[in-house]
Protein backbone atom coordinates (compact mmCIF):
# COMPACT_ATOMS: atom_id res chain seq x y z
CA UNK A 1 0.00 0.00 0.00
CA UNK A 2 1.21 3.51 -0.84
CA UNK A 3 2.55 5.21 2.32
CA UNK A 4 0.39 8.29 1.76
CA UNK A 5 -2.77 6.22 1.32
CA UNK A 6 -1.86 4.12 4.36
CA UNK A 7 -1.39 7.24 6.48
CA UNK A 8 -4.72 8.58 5.28
CA UNK A 9 -6.45 5.32 6.21
CA UNK A 10 -5.00 5.48 9.71
CA UNK A 11 -6.09 9.08 10.11
CA UNK A 12 -9.66 8.20 9.11
CA UNK A 13 -9.57 5.20 11.45
CA UNK A 14 -8.63 7.46 14.36
CA UNK A 15 -11.42 9.90 13.52
CA UNK A 16 -13.97 7.09 13.31
CA UNK A 17 -12.74 5.65 16.62
CA UNK A 18 -13.04 9.02 18.36
CA UNK A 19 -16.54 9.40 16.91
CA UNK A 20 -17.54 6.06 18.45
CA UNK A 21 -15.78 6.41 21.80
CA UNK A 22 -16.28 10.11 22.49
CA UNK A 23 -12.87 10.75 24.02
CA UNK A 24 -9.75 8.65 24.51
CA UNK A 25 -6.11 8.88 25.44
CA UNK A 26 -3.20 7.90 23.21
CA UNK A 27 -2.68 4.47 24.81
CA UNK A 28 -6.36 3.58 24.59
CA UNK A 29 -6.53 4.65 20.96
CA UNK A 30 -3.36 2.74 20.12
CA UNK A 31 -4.81 -0.41 21.66
CA UNK A 32 -8.18 -0.02 20.00
CA UNK A 33 -6.78 0.72 16.52
CA UNK A 34 -3.78 -1.62 16.82
CA UNK A 35 -1.39 1.19 15.88
CA UNK A 36 1.89 2.12 17.57
CA UNK A 37 1.48 4.87 20.15
CA UNK A 38 3.97 7.01 18.25
CA UNK A 39 1.80 6.81 15.11
CA UNK A 40 -1.36 7.66 17.04
CA UNK A 41 0.32 10.61 18.73
CA UNK A 42 1.65 11.94 15.43
CA UNK A 43 -1.76 11.84 13.79
CA UNK A 44 -3.49 13.38 16.80
CA UNK A 45 -0.92 16.18 16.83
CA UNK A 46 -1.70 16.92 13.18
CA UNK A 47 -5.44 16.88 13.81
CA UNK A 48 -5.04 19.16 16.84
CA UNK A 49 -2.88 21.63 14.93
CA UNK A 50 -5.61 21.95 12.31
CA UNK A 51 -8.38 22.24 14.89
CA UNK A 52 -10.05 18.89 14.28
CA UNK A 53 -9.46 17.46 17.77
CA UNK A 54 -9.18 19.06 21.20
CA UNK A 55 -8.02 17.75 24.57
CA UNK A 56 -10.11 17.79 27.73
CA UNK A 57 -8.90 18.35 31.30
CA UNK A 58 -7.81 14.71 31.50
CA UNK A 59 -5.67 15.23 28.37
CA UNK A 60 -7.90 12.86 26.43
CA UNK A 61 -8.68 13.69 22.83
CA UNK A 62 -12.10 14.24 21.30
CA UNK A 63 -13.35 15.49 17.94
CA UNK A 64 -13.77 19.26 17.78
CA UNK A 65 -16.77 21.26 16.64
CA UNK A 66 -15.02 21.75 13.31
CA UNK A 67 -16.83 18.60 12.20
CA UNK A 68 -20.14 20.25 13.11
CA UNK A 69 -19.27 23.06 10.71
CA UNK A 70 -18.49 20.54 7.96
CA UNK A 71 -21.68 18.62 8.62
CA UNK A 72 -23.73 21.81 8.56
CA UNK A 73 -22.24 22.72 5.19
CA UNK A 74 -23.08 19.31 3.76
CA UNK A 75 -26.61 19.54 5.14
CA UNK A 76 -27.00 23.02 3.69
CA UNK A 77 -26.00 21.72 0.24
CA UNK A 78 -28.44 18.84 0.60
CA UNK A 79 -31.24 21.21 1.64
CA UNK A 80 -30.50 23.43 -1.35
CA UNK A 81 -30.59 20.43 -3.67
CA UNK A 82 -34.00 19.49 -2.24
CA UNK A 83 -35.23 23.03 -2.92
CA UNK A 84 -33.72 23.36 -6.40
CA UNK A 85 -34.36 19.96 -8.01
CA UNK A 86 -38.19 20.31 -8.15
CA UNK A 87 -37.70 23.76 -9.68
CA UNK A 88 -35.45 22.30 -12.38
CA UNK A 89 -38.20 19.80 -13.15
CA UNK A 90 -40.65 22.69 -13.39
CA UNK A 91 -38.34 24.53 -15.79
CA UNK A 92 -37.75 21.51 -18.04
CA UNK A 93 -41.48 20.70 -18.10
CA UNK A 94 -42.30 24.27 -19.12
CA UNK A 95 -39.55 24.74 -21.71
CA UNK A 96 -39.05 21.13 -22.89
CA UNK A 97 -35.31 21.92 -22.73
CA UNK A 98 -32.55 20.85 -20.34
CA UNK A 99 -32.38 22.71 -17.02
CA UNK A 100 -29.24 22.92 -14.86
CA UNK A 101 -28.02 24.02 -11.45
CA UNK A 102 -24.33 24.92 -11.38
CA UNK A 103 -22.10 26.25 -8.59
CA UNK A 104 -18.59 27.68 -8.39
CA UNK A 105 -15.78 25.69 -6.83
CA UNK A 106 -12.06 26.40 -7.18
CA UNK A 107 -12.77 28.96 -9.87
CA UNK A 108 -14.72 26.55 -12.08
CA UNK A 109 -18.41 25.95 -12.76
CA UNK A 110 -19.59 22.57 -11.50
CA UNK A 111 -22.84 20.99 -12.68
CA UNK A 112 -24.76 19.89 -9.58
CA UNK A 113 -28.19 18.84 -10.87
CA UNK A 114 -30.21 18.69 -14.07
CA UNK A 115 -33.66 17.96 -15.44
CA UNK A 116 -34.33 16.93 -19.01
CA UNK A 117 -37.33 18.12 -21.03
CA UNK A 118 -39.00 16.21 -23.84
CA UNK A 119 -37.05 18.06 -26.55
CA UNK A 120 -33.75 18.40 -24.68
CA UNK A 121 -30.67 17.98 -26.84
CA UNK A 122 -27.92 15.50 -26.03
CA UNK A 123 -24.57 17.08 -25.07
CA UNK A 124 -21.43 16.02 -23.24
CA UNK A 125 -22.41 18.04 -20.15
CA UNK A 126 -22.86 15.86 -17.06
CA UNK A 127 -23.29 16.10 -13.31
CA UNK A 128 -19.93 16.83 -11.71
CA UNK A 129 -18.33 18.32 -14.83
CA UNK A 130 -15.93 21.18 -14.05
CA UNK A 131 -15.60 23.89 -16.69
CA UNK A 132 -14.44 27.52 -16.90
CA UNK A 133 -17.14 29.87 -15.68
CA UNK A 134 -16.99 32.15 -18.73
CA UNK A 135 -17.98 29.28 -21.03
CA UNK A 136 -21.47 28.85 -19.54
CA UNK A 137 -24.41 31.22 -19.21
CA UNK A 138 -24.83 29.89 -15.66
CA UNK A 139 -21.11 30.36 -15.03
CA UNK A 140 -21.17 33.96 -16.24
CA UNK A 141 -24.21 34.62 -14.02
CA UNK A 142 -22.25 33.26 -11.05
CA UNK A 143 -19.04 35.11 -11.89
CA UNK A 144 -20.86 38.41 -12.30
CA UNK A 145 -22.33 38.19 -8.80
CA UNK A 146 -19.35 36.96 -6.80
CA UNK A 147 -17.67 39.43 -4.42
CA UNK A 148 -15.37 41.74 -6.38
CA UNK A 149 -12.18 40.33 -4.86
CA UNK A 150 -13.15 36.74 -5.64
CA UNK A 151 -14.22 37.69 -9.15
CA UNK A 152 -10.89 39.41 -9.81
CA UNK A 153 -9.01 36.41 -8.44
CA UNK A 154 -10.75 34.13 -10.96
CA UNK A 155 -10.33 36.56 -13.84
CA UNK A 156 -6.60 36.64 -13.10
CA UNK A 157 -6.38 32.92 -13.94
CA UNK A 158 -7.64 33.34 -17.53
CA UNK A 159 -5.44 33.81 -20.57
CA UNK A 160 -6.49 36.72 -22.76
CA UNK A 161 -7.81 37.06 -25.30
CA UNK A 162 -10.28 34.30 -24.49
CA UNK A 163 -11.03 31.69 -27.18
CA UNK A 164 -13.99 33.90 -28.10
CA UNK A 165 -11.54 36.74 -28.82
CA UNK A 166 -12.65 38.85 -25.86
CA UNK A 167 -10.10 40.76 -23.79
CA UNK A 168 -10.39 41.10 -20.03
CA UNK A 169 -11.95 44.56 -20.15
CA UNK A 170 -14.64 43.26 -22.51
CA UNK A 171 -15.40 40.33 -20.20
CA UNK A 172 -15.59 42.67 -17.20
CA UNK A 173 -17.99 44.94 -19.11
CA UNK A 174 -20.16 41.90 -19.93
CA UNK A 175 -20.16 40.82 -16.29
CA UNK A 176 -21.26 44.30 -15.20
CA UNK A 177 -24.18 44.14 -17.63
CA UNK A 178 -25.15 40.67 -16.41
CA UNK A 179 -24.98 41.88 -12.80
CA UNK A 180 -27.28 44.81 -13.63
CA UNK A 181 -29.77 42.82 -15.73
CA UNK A 182 -29.75 39.65 -13.63
CA UNK A 183 -29.42 37.30 -16.60
CA UNK A 184 -26.63 35.90 -18.78
CA UNK A 185 -26.86 34.61 -22.34
CA UNK A 186 -24.33 32.41 -24.07
CA UNK A 187 -24.27 31.19 -27.66
CA UNK A 188 -21.69 28.69 -28.98
CA UNK A 189 -19.48 29.34 -25.92
CA UNK A 190 -19.79 25.81 -24.53
CA UNK A 191 -20.80 23.85 -27.61
CA UNK A 192 -21.34 25.01 -31.16
CA UNK A 193 -25.03 25.35 -31.93
CA UNK A 194 -26.04 25.54 -28.25
CA UNK A 195 -27.41 28.58 -26.44
CA UNK A 196 -27.77 28.98 -22.68
CA UNK A 197 -29.78 31.35 -20.49
CA UNK A 198 -28.66 31.62 -16.86
CA UNK A 199 -29.71 33.56 -13.79
CA UNK A 200 -27.91 33.67 -10.43
CA UNK A 201 -29.25 32.12 -7.25
CA UNK A 202 -28.84 34.57 -4.38
CA UNK A 203 -30.16 34.78 -0.85
CA UNK A 204 -31.29 37.97 0.86
CA UNK A 205 -27.70 38.76 1.89
CA UNK A 206 -26.47 38.63 -1.71
CA UNK A 207 -24.55 35.38 -1.19
CA UNK A 208 -24.28 33.43 -4.45
CA UNK A 209 -25.54 29.85 -4.37
CA UNK A 210 -24.79 29.11 -7.99
CA UNK A 211 -27.09 29.66 -10.95
CA UNK A 212 -29.93 27.96 -12.76
CA UNK A 213 -30.04 27.79 -16.54
CA UNK A 214 -31.57 26.21 -19.57
CA UNK A 215 -29.68 25.06 -22.65
CA UNK A 216 -30.93 24.20 -26.09
CA UNK A 217 -30.35 24.64 -29.80
CA UNK A 218 -29.66 28.18 -31.02
CA UNK A 219 -32.74 28.38 -33.21
CA UNK A 220 -35.07 27.72 -30.26
CA UNK A 221 -33.42 29.70 -27.47
CA UNK A 222 -32.51 32.69 -29.62
CA UNK A 223 -36.09 33.07 -30.80
CA UNK A 224 -37.17 36.42 -29.32
CA UNK A 225 -40.44 35.15 -27.87
CA UNK A 226 -38.87 32.07 -26.32
CA UNK A 227 -35.93 34.09 -25.03
CA UNK A 228 -38.20 36.56 -23.21
CA UNK A 229 -40.51 33.85 -21.91
CA UNK A 230 -37.74 31.58 -20.60
CA UNK A 231 -35.83 34.50 -19.10
CA UNK A 232 -38.93 35.57 -17.18
CA UNK A 233 -39.46 31.96 -16.05
CA UNK A 234 -35.91 31.65 -14.72
CA UNK A 235 -36.05 35.03 -12.99
CA UNK A 236 -39.33 34.12 -11.30
CA UNK A 237 -38.02 30.80 -10.02
CA UNK A 238 -34.77 32.43 -8.90
CA UNK A 239 -36.85 34.89 -6.86
CA UNK A 240 -38.77 32.05 -5.21
CA UNK A 241 -35.56 30.25 -4.34
CA UNK A 242 -34.04 33.46 -2.95
CA UNK A 243 -36.80 33.59 -0.35
CA UNK A 244 -36.47 29.89 0.41
CA UNK A 245 -32.68 30.05 0.77
CA UNK A 246 -32.95 32.91 3.21
CA UNK A 247 -34.99 30.74 5.59
CA UNK A 248 -33.15 27.42 5.40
Amino acid sequence: MDDTIGAGDKLIQLIETLKERGSSGVSELASHTEMPKSTVHAHLTTLKQHGYVVQNESREYRLSLRFLDIGSKVRETREMYDEIKPKLNEISDETNEKAWWAVEENGKAVFMAKSKGDRAIQTNARIGLHIELYRLAAGVAILANLPAARRAEILDTYTYPLPSGHERDELEAKLATVRDEGVAYGTDSFLEGVTGIGVPLLDNTGTVHGAISISGPNNRLEDDRNKRQWTDLLRGISGELQVNFSHL
